[in-house]
């Protein structure tokens, strides 16, 4: 007769684990839609508070006065998103809708200026597996918003209104961009020490900044893809001399050591390799690393923002 086992030498039974709480951002289309309209709501209240003459709606003026600053940054914000969401819709890997930053800060975030958004993401949720995809992911965000920026710089540079200059106040630095915007639209070549600036122009001027920062080479910002890619096992060593720029910058201007500094600390500056690391890259991939390079030339400025 079988009695079964002993239960004073059958194991212990198994200490049930604790669940750990994680938190999930949504996705639902919906969240993404709150976001947006969330967005819109604080850069045009950023817009019209500080580049209207009434004041916008926190002033004594209306809502709509800060949508020439909202919308034409928001269609910048969402093209380089989109840009990089349709690319990987391309190849194939699972991307998330873009996620809209708000931000509270309406007017002292910078300063004088503040856009009232912390821009926007979006979420690859597969590795990528090639410098091909690699590249193409990396450059589409900020090739696309760059020239999502081009017809509002040359509508917004002829809008400024020259005004006489303060004694004390805060100066807009001009990448060269808005120089060739300038002299395209034959305005002559100003400063923000002697104009007024259009909201349109400074939602471009905000889409250059953006463009650049995210092209900068370190990380998994889109110049770290770019720069992997490009240069394959290399990489660490030129995001080290980036960094190092960067430090010096701070000399003139605290923006691109600070920004550099956060990104290192919370990514990395490595950028994980990916699959043929060694292969070189395609002569028309090896067009568009240079054509980043040359985008974030024109979208530069050594002291964004900067008191005189």
């Amino acid at each position: 007769m079988d009695e079964g086992p002993d239960e004073r030498f059958a194991p212990p039974a198994p200490t049930p684990r604790r669940k750990r709480w994680r938190f999930r951002i949504p996705e639902h289309p919906l969240f993404h839609l709150a976001l947006l309209a969330a967005t819109f709501a604080t850069t045009t209240l950023a817009g019209g508070l500080q580049f209207t003459a009434k004041g916008g709606w926190l002033g004594h003026g209306r809502f709509a006065d800060g949508y020439p600053f909202s919308i034409p940054l928001l269609v910048i914000l969402g093209t380089h998103e989109m840009g990089h969401y349709l690319m990987c819709r391309r190849y194939g890997l699972p991307a998330t809708l873009p996620f809209f930053i708000p931000s509270p800060f309406v007017g002292i975030l910078f300063g004088e200026f503040s856009p009232g958004t912390f821009g926007a993401i979006i979420r690859i949720k597969a590795p990528i597996q090639s410098k091909r995809q690699l590249i193409d992911i990396g450059a589409s965000g900020p090739l696309a918003g760059f020239a999502a920026c081009i017809p509002f710089l040359l509508y917004g540079v002829t809008q400024s209104r020259h005004i006489t200059p303060d004694a004390h106040g805060t100066l807009i630095g001009y990448p060269i961009a808005v120089r060739f915007a300038q002299q395209a639209m034959g305005t002559g070549i100003y400063t923000s020490a002697t104009v007024r600036e259009d909201p349109t122009f400074m939602a471009a001027w905000f889409g250059l900044l953006v463009t650049a920062l995210n092209l900068i080479p370190i990380g998994q910002l889109d110049g770290g893809h770019v720069l992997r890619a490009a240069v394959g096992r290399r990489q660490p060593i030129v995001s080290l001399i980036v960094l190092s720029l960067a430090a010096v910058s701070a000399l003139w201007s605290p923006t691109w050591a600070l920004f550099c500094l956060i990104v290192s600390v919370v990514i990395g500056i490595r950028h994980p390799p990916v699959e043929n690391d060694a292969e070189p890259l395609d002569f028309g991939r090896q067009l568009i690393a240079l054509l980043c390079v040359a985008v974030f030339l024109l979208c530069f400025t050594l002291a964004p923002i900067s008191p005189f």
